[in-house]
């Protein structure tokens, strides 16, 4: 059973940090909005302030602090999986406080998220820091749904998309071939279909076209 993570969410003070100064505050229906917005992102996304308290999380972030690996949540302030990685956070934030940007890497039994805080300059108009922007980053190499998508705007077959998902997720053929419990020969098939269904010059080329399309989640979330 998954841990419940509760999270003070003042959104509507990131809204009103994106709007223009002469902006009037966003209502509650502007605030409801943008944290669907924010949930739709396929990277998970932490508003902390200055102390490491989270004032704000998106889906994925939330999923990611409650599966408590990497990234936790201790007493609603960030953390992570042993003192290295807190330590770290630590000189993240002090980082953004001096207005510097940092991406740091995380690492605990063998799993890893690499972390990009962005500070953000509060709205009383004297240009302080005052709240951190955390970017983690995606954990799938393509999301399922926009596989799919595509697989089906260029009539690839089931297998034929298994296997051009295998490769994004930066699996080589003969691992393919032991993961989907078929010959190489065959994957050298599906391979050379991919390329002629999509016109693209190389599977090299396909991943990375794949790679740059907006990555949809699905609504069906657990």
């Amino acid at each position: 059973m998954e841990a419940t993570v509760e999270f003070r969410s003042p959104v509507s003070h990131l809204a009103a940090q994106a709007a223009q100064p002469s902006a009037l505050p966003p209502d509650p229906l502007q605030a409801g909005m943008l944290m669907r917005v924010l949930d739709e992102i396929d990277h998970g996304l932490l508003l902390l302030d200055l102390t490491g308290r989270i004032l704000h999380a998106n889906y994925p972030a939330r999923r990611e602090l409650s599966a408590a690996r990497v990234l936790r949540s201790v007493q609603g302030m960030l953390g992570g999986g042993g003192e290295a990685s807190q330590s770290k956070i630590r000189q993240a934030l002090k980082d953004a406080e001096r207005d510097c940007r940092s991406i740091i890497e995380l690492d605990h039994e063998g799993e890893s998220l690499s972390l990009a805080f962005i500070p953000l300059a509060g709205l009383h108009g004297d240009g302080a820091i005052d709240t951190v922007l955390v970017i983690c980053s995606r954990r799938a190499g393509c999301e399922t749904l926009t596989m799919q998508m595509f697989a089906r705007a260029r009539h690839l077959t089931r297998a034929e998309q298994n296997v051009l998902a295998r490769l994004c997720d930066g699996h080589g053929a003969e691992e393919i071939a032991c993961l989907e419990g078929i010959r190489m020969s065959t994957v050298r098939t599906h391979i050379k279909n991919v390329r002629q269904k999509t016109g693209a010059s190389s599977i090299g080329a396909v991943v990375h076209r794949v790679s740059r399309l907006p990555q949809i989640v699905s609504a069906l979330r657990t």
